[in-house]
């Protein structure tokens, strides 16, 4: 794999906004991170993330099981409304909440290219169908 380039996916939106996001190095875990850069978030503690690492599985005696994971994270913070003080200042931003997003992949090495693509085309599919979208848009269980 060559070096990691910018990201760039549109949100939700009635007239969806494409964000970009720039790699910006790996963590100690060996994260690579991706923090948005556009549009530019009003504030970083507002930056959404991407967060991407790939393993390969060990057994509990530490030997290799010829499988890999890959680990895809989003992190979607919203920053808090902010007024103004008593006495005029507008407070430091702060952080309302946070909305993640985590999908993990086991797969064999020995698969195909084309079993892993289809892998990752069904999963991508799977967050299409209508019972997924209502449970995530709309909080509405699955039962």
């Amino acid at each position: 794999m060559g070096a990691a380039v910018n990201i760039v996916i549109n949100d939700g939106a009635g007239t969806p906004v494409a964000h970009t996001f720039t790699p910006i190095g790996k963590d100690e875990k060996g994260v690579l991170w991706f923090e948005q850069t556009t549009p530019t978030p009003t504030n970083s503690l507002g930056a959404k993330r991407i967060g991407y690492r790939q393993t390969r599985v060990m057994d509990p005696r530490n030997q290799l099981t010829g499988r890999s994971k890959v680990i895809v994270t989003l992190c979607v913070p919203t920053l808090e409304t902010l007024g103004t003080s008593d006495n005029g200042i507008t407070p430091p931003p702060t952080l309302a909440y946070v909305e993640d997003f985590r999908a993990e992949f086991t797969l064999a090495e020995r698969s195909s290219s084309q079993e892993r693509k289809d892998t990752r085309v069904l999963a991508m599919n799977l967050f299409a169908n209508a019972q997924l979208v209502s449970a995530v848009d709309s909080l509405q269980p699955i039962y």
